[in-house]
């Protein structure tokens, strides 16, 4: 097992990359979502379950935001706790990533929906979902705000230089 350190500058480019992956995930499948019914190469037109996905899209893409946030807070309240800067860091990061995942699960049943039923208002909960990922951006003075750190972990922080975040990466062969 290999210890890899992370300087600020690192940490954070990082964070940008996966955050930018998953948004533009999100962003490409309400693309494809929208080419396909505007082409008209998708026009299927299942009245019935769109009744149902008509109620069941909105309470599925509310609950994922709200969920989401639910975690990550609790999540965040634990790791606040920490005292050592480095543990904290590292476990953030994983908390984001469980917070995105948990916006991106509504996004695609909203898009199967879309191609199951033909319905285009199912395209304004992805567009909601993209902008809590926007919304949600990670950055230095969030992550600072976030985890309420101190002067010293904060200075640490904005150094990009420092060394903010170690992790254990297993090599395999």
């Amino acid at each position: 097992m290999e210890t890899t350190k992370q300087t600020s500058k690192v940490y954070f480019k990082t964070l940008k990359i996966i955050h930018l992956a998953l948004t533009l995930g999100i962003v490409f499948v309400g693309l494809i979502g929208s080419f396909l019914i505007f082409s008209g190469k998708m026009s299927n037109n299942m009245t019935d379950l769109n009744e149902v996905l008509f109620y069941i899209i909105p309470v599925f893409s509310l609950g994922g935001l709200f969920v989401s946030n639910w975690i990550y807070k609790n999540k965040l309240s634990e790791l606040k706790e920490k005292k050592d800067l480095n543990a904290k860091m590292a476990n953030y990061r994983d908390i984001l990533i469980g917070r995105y995942a948990l916006i991106e699960v509504p996004t695609f049943f909203a898009f199967v929906a879309i191609m199951l039923t033909g319905n285009l208002l199912y395209l304004a909960y992805i567009a909601l979902m993209i902008l809590f990922m926007i919304y949600w951006r990670p950055t230095r003075n969030s992550v600072i705000a976030d985890l309420e750190l101190n002067l010293n972990e904060s200075t640490i922080v904005l150094n990009p230089d420092s060394i903010i975040a170690e992790f254990n990466i297993t090599k395999r062969d």
